[in-house]
């Protein structure tokens, strides 16, 4: 039986899972992955320290474990990371994360700028600060002179498989998430690129990252003492990987991830474009003629970790998280790294709203638990408005494991949310993808009757619906009232 090494480059956490045919996770080794911040807003990862940890950990994982069942190596790896290369494909800075937010400091002039091109149309990214199109403006503007110095960018996929095997690709549903990919014709979008003066050249070559395979680099074969003929997949962006592990890419199963940050996509046939002015919905392309249709939350566990860290250190399994107060509740805009949606979140920023001098720390950790289930609303009716079905709901990422968490997603969405039973699931989801692509499986439909692991089914609770949704269309006004607001407060800078 083949084994898999399954590795998931995350904004927080670097994990690498050993994953057999049966979707098994034999043995899990995570690290914290440090996030640098050299200035105001930035939040980057050293790509050495990447490498270097991730030696060590593929090492740890194959202490014990018969090489010779290694066949495949997989990568998940984060979306929106950014780094610039010189002549040479030599680091001159660091991989950007999701959490960077530098580029709001030019968003308006960014704007204005591409005021004349139809960005969303054209790449499926709505007008937000997080994507690398405004990140390399901004350091166009604000560092010139290291702009310049730039002949190639690359990201968290592309530099490592590149570090793998030696080539520099990165897998299309990537690329899709960084406003530079056309989807219409599947490549970086010259116009786009030709406004910062830049070249598809001096990006990575794009590739289906389900089916494309490379051998693993020799020295790293040796380092871990595998067999020269392990097969390394190019893999999807985390998101995605996870979507396979929990539905196989099933259309009509909507999919949420909640970790660090959170998604709602629903697979389709075609992109699919938000109707309304605000842009709620995001279409990445998985391959030619595949889309994950849907939207995203920069905060959901990171706004939950900053208030354990800096206000109250809740224990998050108490079971006061699950108690509605009858009083008027306090809110949350949870929104610490501004958000995705064109209209509100480029500037947005976090909220507590109707704090009372009888609130406690509590009410404080359920208001976020609360705002991230209403911000995903906020995304679950877009889908509903653009005619994007979604039969029924699956859910997994390391939120799932706090026990309120789910079924306040439940209650406020008003649909059973089912839980995986595997704790890791975009290592499963990755796994699937390697085994298929070798020929274990013939489709991704195979590999997950094989593979895929009955969930719990959490069913709403149809008072607490009605409670939750007089609150949402008090939240929603909250958050569209505050979005002009946002832009004002932003641009108080000295």
């Amino acid at each position: 039986m083949a084994l898999t090494i399954a590795i998931d480059l995350g904004t927080t956490n670097l994990k690498v899972g050993l994953v057999d045919e049966e979707g098994d996770i034999l043995s899990v080794v995570s690290r914290p992955l440090h996030t640098y911040s050299s200035e105001p807003g930035a939040a980057e990862h050293n790509p050495d320290e990447v490498t270097n940890l991730l030696s060590v950990m593929c090492g740890e994982l194959l202490k014990n474990v018969d090489k010779d069942q290694i066949g495949y190596i997989v990568s998940s790896t984060y979306q929106f990371g950014m780094m610039m290369l010189d002549e040479q494909r030599k680091p001159i800075t660091h991989i950007t994360l999701l959490t960077d937010i530098r580029s709001q400091e030019v968003f308006s002039e960014f704007m204005t700028a591409f005021a004349d091109v139809d960005i969303y149309r054209k790449t499926g990214c709505p007008l937000i600060v997080q994507y690398v199109l405004p990140r390399l403006f901004y350091f166009a503007r604000q560092k010139p002179s290291l702009f310049k110095r730039a002949k190639y960018f690359t990201d968290s996929k592309s530099f490592l498989f590149e570090w793998l095997t030696g080539e520099w690709v990165t897998d299309m549903s990537t690329a899709a998430s960084t406003q530079l990919f056309n989807m219409d014709n599947f490549q970086w979008d010259v116009e786009l690129l030709s406004r910062l003066n830049l070249l598809t050249d001096q990006f990575p070559r794009v590739e289906e990252g389900a089916t494309y395979v490379a051998p693993l680099e020799k020295k790293l074969c040796a380092a871990w003492g595998l067999k020269e003929n392990v097969k390394v997949l190019l893999g999807l962006y985390d998101g995605a990987a996870l979507a396979v592990g929990l539905s196989g890419l099933k259309q009509g199963v909507g999919i949420i991830n909640l970790g660090t940050t959170a998604m709602l996509r629903v697979p389709g046939d075609q992109p699919a474009l938000d109707q309304n002015e605000n842009k709620r919905i995001q279409a990445y392309a998985l391959k030619k003629g595949f889309f994950l249709n849907g939207g995203a939350l920069n905060n959901a566990a990171l706004p939950l970790d900053w208030l354990q860290k800096t206000l109250f250190n809740v224990d998050v399994q108490s079971e006061d998280l699950h108690k509605i107060t009858h009083e008027p509740p306090l809110f949350s805009l949870p929104y610490l790294t501004g958000e995705r949606d064109s209209k509100t979140g480029p500037y947005a920023s976090g909220v507590f709203f109707g704090i009372r001098r009888d609130h406690t720390p509590i009410d404080f950790t359920r208001s976020v638990l609360e705002g991230v289930a209403y911000s995903m609303r906020y995304l679950y009716d877009a889908l509903k408005e653009n005619n994007l079905q979604v039969k029924e709901i699956r859910m997994g990422g390391g939120g799932v494991n706090i026990k309120a968490w789910p079924q306040i997603f439940a209650d406020v969405l008003g649909v059973p949310v089912i839980i995986s039973a595997a704790n890791e699931v975009a290592l499963v989801g990755s796994t699937m993808m390697a085994l298929t692509a070798g020929g274990v499986f013939k489709d991704l439909n195979e590999a997950s009757e094989k593979m895929l692991k009955g969930g719990k089914r959490i069913e709403p609770d149809k008072a607490a619906t009605a409670v939750h949704d007089k609150r949402y269309s008090f939240f929603k006004k909250l958050r569209e009232i505050l979005g002009p607001l946002y832009r004002e407060h932003a641009e108080l800078r000295f």
